[in-house]
C-alpha cells in the first residue's frame, strides 16, 4: 500500500466510511469508497 492510499484510508475511516480495492483481470485496480450521509436536522 502506498502512502497516498494510506492517507485516503485514514481520511475515509475518520469520516466513518469504508474503502475497498479490487484487482482488475487485465491489471491495475479499482477503488471504491463509501461515506455515510449526514441526516438533516429540521428543528
Amino acid at each position: 500500500m502506498g502512502l497516498g492510499l494510506a492517507i485516503c484510508k485514514a481520511i475515509v475511516e475518520a469520516h466513518k466510511g469504508e474503502i475497498k480495492a479490487f484487482n482488475n483481470d487485465l491489471g491495475g485496480a479499482t477503488f471504491e469508497l463509501s461515506l455515510p450521509l449526514e441526516e438533516e436536522n429540521n428543528e
